[in-house]
């Protein structure tokens, strides 16, 4: 049996926002290889796309996630394009930095614009369209360890990505008599442009030797952990935050102590 059949998602369609780089892309592309269609949304697409021969469709959508008819219409797309609407990754994000006393007004409500209500759109349309077909969908929504442990300079991000998580919760709660299965995924470091595209080499070195697994994730590691909880192999989970951090956040020890 291949990895394909195994996870039950060939046949199966998507929506992913954040799907022109990044996590989102690595996602899109992980999951045509295992068969599925996909709408992929974002603001702009870069001009190179995934190579050919892959097994599922890719069709682009640009739009803004913070407005509500781009998430309708993206959910209309892949409906009328495939027939179906399987499964909502939600990874479009900005990560802007400032601490409470120095971000402005406009950075903190454009943050949780993108990353809260952009989610809360592109939930509400997927679910509607399950919950009318009766479909067992799944909703995977990305968060970020930085929304369960707090660091330093970056509150919207973080305060963003903790409410992901309770957002999670509380839809897995909501739609689980419609057999609607919602989870998340907490990240760590990851090679990405919100990620370490910001981190200068002495910067990245610092990072890799904190990380328990000694290495920063490329964006394929965490569109596996996705693809797992979008598939039947997760079929108990939900409500589930997984935790993709390379043991970052279960490392509290302190340098030099002893016992």
């Amino acid at each position: 049996m291949n990895e394909s059949n195994a996870l039950g998602l060939r046949g199966k369609s998507a929506v992913v926002t954040g799907a022109g780089r990044g996590i989102g892309h690595a996602t899109t592309y992980l999951f045509r290889r295992l068969g599925v269609n996909v709408v992929g949304v974002d603001r702009k697409f870069g001009v190179a796309e995934h190579p050919a021969g892959q097994c599922g469709k890719l069709l682009t959508f640009v739009g803004d996630v913070t407005n509500r008819t781009c998430a309708d219409r993206a959910v209309k797309r892949c409906i009328d394009s495939f027939g179906r609407l399987d499964i909502l990754v939600n990874d479009a994000c900005i990560n802007t930095g400032g601490s409470l006393l120095d971000v402005k007004d406009r950075e903190w409500d454009r943050v949780l614009a993108v990353n809260l209500s952009g989610y809360r759109n592109f939930a509400r349309a997927a679910a509607s369209y399950m919950i009318k077909k009766k479909v067992q969908g799944k909703i995977v929504n990305i968060a970020s360890v930085d929304g369960m442990m707090a660091e330093a300079g970056i509150l919207p991000y973080s305060s963003s990505k903790g409410a992901i998580i309770i957002f999670t919760k509380c839809l897995a709660i909501e739609l689980a008599r419609f057999g609607i299965r919602v989870n998340s995924i907490a990240p760590g470091w990851c090679d990405t442009p919100g990620g370490t595209g910001m981190l200068d080499s002495r910067s990245r070195k610092l990072v890799v030797k904190r990380i328990p697994l000694g290495y920063i994730a490329p964006p394929d590691e965490i569109a596996r952990a996705i693809a797992f909880l979008a598939s039947d192999l997760a079929k108990y989970l939900t409500g589930s935050i997984l935790v993709a951090d390379g043991g970052l956040t279960s490392d509290i020890s302190i340098p030099g102590l002893s016992y």
